[in-house]
Parts: C-alpha cells; sequence; structure tokens
C-alpha cells in the first residue's frame, strides 16, 4: 500500500531529516532574490519562500501553521531574519498573489476545472484495473 505523504495530497513528515531540509527546503540565493523583490515585509518575505519551497516539495499551498517548525526555522535563518519574525500574510488577497506568484515560478497552471476534468477520467480509467484508493489517487 502506498504510503499518505507519498500520494497527490503529501504531507510534512512527522521528523524532518537535516537531508530533507537542505535537499527540500534551502532556498537558493536566486530565489531568495526573487522573493525579495516581490514582499514588503519580513513575515511576508519567510512566508513566499516557505510557500515557494513547500510548493516544491509538496506539490500543494499547505496553511502556513502546517509547516513543522523545524522548516519555518530553517528558512527563517537562511533569510538572516530574527527569531521572532514568523511567516505571515495580512490578508486573502496577498495570500492569493503570493501563490499565484509561485504557480509563475514553477510553471504550473491553475484551472482547476481542467484539472478536476483530467482527475476524473484518468482515474475512472484506472479504477478498471486498481482498487486500492491511494493508488487511485497517485494516478
Amino acid at each position: 500500500m502506498t504510503s499518505i505523504d507519498r500520494t497527490a495530497y503529501p504531507r510534512f513528515r512527522r521528523a524532518v531529516s537535516v537531508r530533507e531540509l537542505h535537499e527540500s527546503f534551502t532556498p537558493d540565493l536566486e530565489e531568495i532574490g526573487w522573493a525579495g523583490e516581490r514582499t514588503r515585509s519580513p513575515q511576508g518575505l519567510l512566508a513566499l519562500v516557505v510557500w515557494l519551497k513547500s510548493f516544491q516539495r509538496l506539490g500543494r499551498f499547505p496553511s502556513l501553521d502546517e509547516v513543522p517548525p523545524l522548516v519555518v526555522d530553517h528558512v527563517r535563518g537562511l533569510l538572516g531574519l530574527c527569531v521572532g519574525v514568523m511567516p505571515e500574510v495580512d490578508s486573502d488577497r496577498t495570500s492569493g498573489r503570493y501563490r499565484r506568484w509561485v504557480r509563475e515560478r514553477v510553471g504550473v497552471l491553475h484551472d482547476p476545472a481542467a484539472a478536476l476534468a483530467l482527475a476524473q477520467k484518468v482515474i475512472g480509467e484506472a479504477a478498471l484495473l486498481k482498487d486500492n484508493p491511494a493508488d487511485l489517487i497517485n494516478v
């Protein structure tokens, strides 16, 4: 059976390893510069970079509260921000803008209707051969 953290709706692992922090949650200088050009506050910068790295790793936007403190601390330290700075967005509009920027950066089109139609088609076809829900989600 497929592990839930490896399905189409992956989650953070309970324990994030040092290797995973380094490989998946370490922004490069270009990513830091990109985020710095778009944000006005340390909280916004941290939120944007955390969402960028989380989206690259998970393929979705977690709530900022869902991101493990170890990941936030790691990114905060690499950005050179004070310990008290937390990833925050001041409005739904800002949150939407940050998500749009991340999608543009990683080359992901946000089209829920097309995604649903495609998912229904391929899962329907796969259900003829598979019956494990996690396997169908992965399709």
